[in-house]
């Protein structure tokens, strides 16, 4: 391996490990597409709301007081939850790449190429 080799990985690593402790703890939040949103009838946002306010109480929970049953439960309607907003959401996926994660995959893509 050339010290230009040895270079690129380093600074890989050092990005890589700088995104990971930079990432925030605790700040889940749900986000809705409003465009969408607003393109639906009456009762399908209502169902939308009521499945956005529970996913947020949810997240909201502190989970260090519950037992390992509770957390199960918890956890199992996350899953429902979430779930549910997925249907809602139908070809709606959208990928963040991180500013990091874009250096990464450009490095790679000159080491390899």
């Amino acid at each position: 391996m050339n010290t230009m080799n040895r270079l690129l990985v380093l600074l890989t690593l050092s990005f890589t490990l700088g995104t990971i402790h930079a990432a925030p703890i605790g700040e889940r939040r749900v986000v809705i597409d409003r465009q969408r949103f607003d393109q639906l009838d009456a009762g399908q946002q209502q169902a939308i709301l009521v499945t956005q306010e529970r996913l947020e109480a949810i997240l909201a929970v502190d989970r260090t007081e519950l037992t390992g049953e509770e957390r199960r439960a918890l956890r199992n309607e996350y899953k429902e939850v979430k779930r549910a907003m997925k249907e809602h959401n139908a070809g709606g996926t959208v990928i963040y790449i991180s500013t990091a994660g874009i250096i990464i995959i450009l490095l790679l893509l000159i080491i390899l190429l």
